[in-house]
Order: structure tokens, then sequence, then C-alpha cells
């Protein structure tokens, strides 16, 4: 096996994409400090990811919990952090603007590589796969991702040609090693991080599996046989991440809120469908402006024009390859018209794995996946046939082609221009001209394809001189077509936290008091991370629900909710005059360049001691109750269940809680009290807290429906804090047992 990936068109094609990587990222491979691969998501959501569990391992600890975003956030727990994605460990040991350049790099790379060789194993030519591999890594995948900073995404979809494979691969092999090798590339893909996309990558390989019974009557138990020890051996590696996810996941926002309206949020438009041959139909963000639904990245899916004649060529030679590449690319569509459509709320209704997930528009990746690989498979099947009936049957289907697509391009152009002049007869002209040279443009590609194909197809296979110019001129058409649309997003933009965060820091220092951040983006409000202010909010696609509920449950500064979060502060980009009168009036501290800070007068303090409780079984009736005009938060806890001990009555003289030390899961609190008490402490509610009084280990309760509480006996005492989850342990042990089987399975591989 070694010796067949030393092979010269192995090693040929490897260069070629790493080459191809090189030169699009150029300059971004080595930004200067202070800069970074761009995207909102990139600099506001990865890159506070990056630099946390970067400062954690390089402390000697895993990232198991953040203090600064949601009032305490098991940040190990929501996988794009990516700290067991071997790729991801170039955050660890280059800077980190450095290492995300080349982390999009080599995923870039493993696309391209990836389609060459799962084509290859289809029984693809060499120059068909390479084209593949050009359109499928440079797509417009490519493109939303590099805009909006989703590198995990990227990163899981570039996974998909190498699951593919591995599964054709293990079952052409026949033995069951090849089948846990082939589980490799299908844990990394989930390890990458983004578990949304690994739905539709997911899909991919299981009607791929399907096919595969299909065309393979004889041998259907040994497909099973592969797929199934695939998949064992793949999630039996991504354990590590998946049981935490799993456990984290049960209380998040995501599952608490989704419905078929958030399912189906970001649904490609049916006018988006023009875009799989119009790229730019609807404008770009980074130059001419973008005038569509306002979500670019979820619904660009180009695949270049050359992958639309290859779907047009396999028709007309169809195999049972070719109806499979086709069925998949129309469920895709399909799938992604979402809300717009009726496919989608039928994998709604009886497919659960649809109601946790949201963006439809992401399916057309399947139709990214189908038609780049039928684009190699239709070439190839073209080739195979004798030359003398390759030209009689090429040279009409190509001007049927030409003709057709043309009239319907001039059609298109004249419905436009009458649209425009109807709807917009003058502020928007430079928008038609803007389409009209998307049309001229892509008029010229067709017409370049459409020669160069029929140079290549029609050149017998003896020349080998003109087969392989015409083979250039294809890949240079490809790669120029792709580039065109994809390398304007390749762009460095400023790292760092938001100056909201930073000049909020520098008036308020250093506190455990929480902020509200208001009338702030929601990009920005990781910045809390970055100079560690803690935050009631933050930014995440997995929230805990309960603290959301509560935290949003008036949408007010002054609410009462704030209080009993130990919110002292708010900070927001602009005054906030409105919120300064009435009870609990803010009162500001400060202003400092485009920040206001202010001081929130009835927030309590993070830790304190209540001597009185009232139990409330029922979340939304508690946090109702907090908002009562007789509830007292200051000396009235609410708990699901009767509190562990005997509380009060409350002291003559007020107990004190002093927090003595913290750090990342981490408290240690000095109580003084002259009657028992419950001790609260203002951080999330979450399985694997364990604290000890006195160094004996007790249980705890939820208080507010979202904050730790524990029963503290009166006198002096110091209660502590301790962050331990064991879902990471059960994680890590069955990776290791993975990790175990795939160490044999090297062996054997290295030997065959």
């Amino acid at each position: 096996m070694l010796n067949k990936l030393r092979e010269k068109p192995v090693l040929l094609a490897g260069l070629l994409f790493l080459g191809l990587a090189v030169i699009f990222f150029n300059r971004a491979l080595f930004p200067p400090a202070g800069m970074i691969l761009g995207g909102h998501d990139m600099r506001g959501y990865y890159l506070t990811w990056h630099e946390t569990v970067r400062q954690a391992i390089h402390s000697g600890h895993l990232p198991l919990w953040t203090p600064y975003i949601f009032n305490g956030y098991p940040i190990l727990a929501e996988p794009q952090q990516s700290t067991f994605y071997p790729i991801a460990w170039l955050m660890l040991v280059l800077p980190i603007n450095v290492a995300v350049s080349w982390y999009m790099l080599i995923h870039v790379w493993l696309a391209g590589m990836g389609m060459f060789l799962f084509t290859r194993q289809m029984g693809a030519g060499r120059l068909p796969a390479l084209l593949a591999g050009v359109a499928f890594a440079y797509s417009g995948l490519l493109v939303g991702r590099l805009w909006a900073g989703h590198s995990t995404v990227y990163a899981v979809d570039a996974w998909t040609p190498w699951l593919a494979w591995g599964l054709v691969w293990s079952v052409r092999r026949g033995s069951g090693w090849a089948a846990v090798l082939a589980g490799l590339p299908f844990g990394l893909a989930i390890l990458a991080g983004h578990l949304p996309s690994f739905l539709y990558v997911g899909l991919i390989w299981g009607l791929l599996a399907l096919y595969l019974l299909w065309t393979n009557p004889g041998r259907r138990g040994l497909v099973v046989r592969q797929a199934a020890i695939m998949a064992v051996v793949g999630l039996g590696l991504a354990a590590v991440q998946l049981v935490p996810f799993v456990q984290f996941s049960l209380a998040s926002e995501r599952l608490a809120t989704a419905d078929y309206e958030f399912a189906t949020d970001y649904s490609l438009p049916p006018a988006h469908l023009i875009t799989l041959l119009l790229p730019e139909f609807f404008g770009e963000p980074t130059r001419v402006g973008y005038w569509s639904v306002p979500t670019f990245e979820e619904l660009t899916y180009y695949a270049g024009l050359l992958a639309v004649l290859g779907l047009l060529l396999g028709l007309r030679k169809p195999s049972r390859l070719t109806w499979f590449y086709v069925v998949l690319l129309l469920l895709g569509l399909g799938l992604a018209l979402g809300r717009y459509g009726v496919l989608y709320k039928l994998a709604y209704a009886f497919l659960p794995p649809f109601q946790l997930v949201r963006a439809p528009g992401r399916a057309a990746f399947l139709y990214l996946f189908a038609v780049t690989a039928l684009l190699a498979h239709s070439l190839t099947a073209w080739q195979a046939t004798p030359l003398a009936a390759r030209a009689a049957a090429l040279g009409p289907l190509l001007r049927w082609i030409g003709l057709v697509v043309g009239l319907a391009g001039f059609a298109a152009l004249a419905a436009t221009g009458a649209v425009f002049m109807a709807v917009h007869p003058t502020d928007t002209s430079g928008r038609l001209w803007h389409q009209v040279g998307g049309y001229a443009v892509a008029l010229l590609l067709l017409l370049l394809g459409l020669g160069l194909l029929w140079g290549y197809l029609t050149t017998p296979a003896g020349d080998v001189r003109r087969r392989r110019a015409w083979g250039a001129a294809l890949i240079l058409l490809v790669t120029a077509d792709m580039w065109f649309y994809a390398f304007k997003m390749v762009r460095l933009e400023p790292a760092g936290p938001d100056a909201l965060f930073v000049d909020a820091k520098a008036v308020i220092g250093e506190t455990y008091q929480r902020t509200v951040p208001w009338g702030a983006s929601l990009f920005i409000q990781n910045g809390a991370m970055q100079v560690q202010l803690p935050s009631v909010f933050g930014y995440d696609s997995l929230e805990p629900a309960a603290h959301i509920a509560l935290a949003s449950s008036v949408p007010d500064p002054r609410s009462t909710a704030y209080d009993v979060l130990g919110a002292s502060y708010v900070i927001a980009p602009n005054a906030l005059e409105q919120f300064t009168e009435g009870e609990g009036g803010l009162v500001l501290l400060a202003q400092q360049g485009g920040t206001w800070v202010y001081q929130r007068p009835t927030g309590l303090p993070v830790a304190r001691l209540v001597y009185q409780a009232e139990v409330i079984a029922d979340g939304a009736a508690a946090v109702a109750r907090i908002h009562a005009p007789d509830f007292d938060p200051a000396g009235t806890a609410i708990l699901a269940e009767p509190a562990a001990c005997a509380l009060g009555p409350a002291p003559a003289t007020p107990g004190t809680a002093v927090i003595e030390a913290a750090a990342a899961g981490e408290w240690r609190i000095a109580t003084q009290s002259d009657a028992p008490g419950l001790l609260l402490l203002a951080e999330t509610a979450y399985p694997g807290w364990q604290v000890t009084v006195d160094g004996e280990r007790v249980d705890w309760q939820t208080a507010y429906t979202t904050l730790r509480a524990v029963c503290v006996p009166a006198g002096a005492h110091v209660v502590a804090w301790r962050f331990v989850p064991t879902a990471y342990l059960w994680g890590a042990l069955l990776s290791l047992l993975a990790v175990g089987v795939l160490i044999p399975a090297g062996v054997w591989w290295a030997k065959t």
C-alpha cells in the first residue's frame, strides 16, 4: 500500500494541489502580527477559542471551563474548539494568526487530494480526477467559508471524499483491517468540530454505502460489515469529544428552542439556483456588495461551469454511477430549498438529526460533491468510447449545449434587464451592469470549456503531447474559473478583542462581578474571554438553555435577573440614558473611546449567603417569581427542591462570603456566619462540578434555575468548588480503545 501512495501520478497530484494552495493563499500564509485571515466568525469566535485552548494547554491543563462568558461555560464540550483535532494543534506551536492560514491551506489540499483519490478509486482517469479535485477544493464552499471565517465547516467537509474513498477502498480490499483504517478519516471529520456539517457528510457516506449494496449484490454482507466497522472506529476515535458534547447538548439552548422555523433558517431561495451558473448574480460582499438574503456564506455552492458541462455530458452517456451522482445532487438541492420546498419538511418530520440543525442551504454541499465527482466520471466515460464514435456523438452534443445555453443566457439577460428597468429604473443600474458582466464571463468560460473538451476528447490517445496540452489548458480553465470567484476572499483583517471590551476592561479592571454587554454585536461577545472580563452573555451556537432563559427574561439592563447573576456593570457602544432613571437606574462610571461603562447599583455579589429559600420546580415559574415586585433576591434563593439543610433564621450580623481564589474551573470561598445558610455562587450549574466544605465532599443544588448553591453550617468554613467532569474520562477511554485498534491495522496496511 505504501508503494501505491508513492506512485508518480499520486505524488504529482499531491504536489499540484499543494502548489495551487500555496499560490492561492500567498501572502496570507505569513500574516503580520495583529492580522489574521478574515471573517467575522474567525475574529470573534474561532480566534477566541484558539487563544483559550492555547493558554490552557501551555499552562499544563485542558480548557475544561471558562468563567468569562455565559456566567461560566464548559468550553471543551463545544466541539468547535477542536482541542482533540490533530491539525488544530498547529495553533499550539505556531503563532495563531499564522496557524489559521496553514490550517486552511492543509484542508484545501485535503479537499482536492481527497476528491482526486476518490474519483480515481471509482475508475476516473488522472486528468478528470485532477479537474474534479480543483473544482471541489476551490468551490463556493471555500468562498463562503473564507468570507465568514468558518474554518471548521470547511475542515469537516474537506474530509468527505476521504470518507467516500475509505469506504470503497475497504470494501474492495475485503479486510476488516481496511475498514478499521477507513474509520480514521471518519473520526477526524467529527473531531474537526462542526457537527452540523457532518450531518451532510454522513449522509453522502451513507448513500454511497447504499449504492455499494445496490451494485454489489453478491457482497452485501461485506459492505455492511465494512461500513459498520468504519463507523464504530470513527465514532470511537471521536468519543473524547462526542461524549461531553452529547452531555452538553442536552442542556443547550439549541435543543430548548428548536422548531421548524428555527431549523429552516437560511434556506436556499429558489432564485439562488442561478448562482450555480452565475455565482455573483447577487453580487459578492468584498467589492461590489451583496444584495440578497443576508447570509452569503450559507448560499454559495458554485462548482464551476466545467462541472455543469460534465453533468450534461454524463446524462448523454449515463451509467449506474452517473445516476447515483444525479440522485445525490438533486437530493442536495431539494433539501437546500428548506422552507421553500417539501423535502426538508419531510426530513424534519421523520429524521431527528434534522430537527437539531439549521441552515438547510448547507445541504447544497451534496450537489457540490456529486457534480464535481460526476465531472471526473463523465469525462472518463467519454474517453472510453472509441475515437470515431466519440467524435461523431460529441460534435452535435457540444453544439446543442452551446446553442441552448447561449440562447438561455441571452433570454435571462433580457429578462433581468426588463425587471431592473421596471423595479429599479435608476438606483441599481450598477447591479445590472454587474450581472451583464457575469453573463459575459459565463458565456466566455462556457465556449472555452466546450472548445477545450472537444480538443481533449477528440485527440487520439497516441498523440501524447497534444493531449497533455489540452489537459493543461483544461486545468488552467477550471482553476481560473474557480479562482476568479474565490481568490478575493483571501484577505487579512485585524485580530484581537473588540474595542468595547478593551475599553471596558481598562475602566473596570480585575473583578469577579459580571458585566452585561448591551447593544453589542453578537460577533464580538467573546471578546470578554480575550480581556478576561466576566460576562453574562457570549457567542456560541450552543448556549446553556436555563442561563439564557433567565438572562434574556426581561430586556432591560436593570432587570432583577442580572442582580442574581452577579452583574455589577453594563457596557455599551452608545449612551444608555433611557436606563438611568427609576429603581435600579444605571450610573455612568466612565466613557472611554466609544464605550460607555455603567454601574448597576442593585447587582448582587458573585458569592453570597442567604438564609431563606423558596421551592419552585418549574423553571418558567421560577424566572417569573424572580421578577415579582415582592421578591427579595438579596435574601432569598429559589430552588427546584427543598434545601438540603435547615436555613436561618438570618443572624443579626450578616454573614460574609469572601472569594479567596478563583481560576477557570476552581473557586475557594471563605464563609463566616452565625447561622447556617446557603452559599450562592453566580456561575452556571453544570454536571461535573464538585464542592467540598472544609475538605469534605457535599452535594450541591441549582438555584434560580441556573446557578450553584451549597449548604454551609454556622461558623467559619472554607468552600471549594472544582470542575471535574467524568464525561471526558469515558470519552477518552473509548478513544484510546479505538487508537489501540488502529495500531495493528496500520501495521497490516504497511505490509500489504
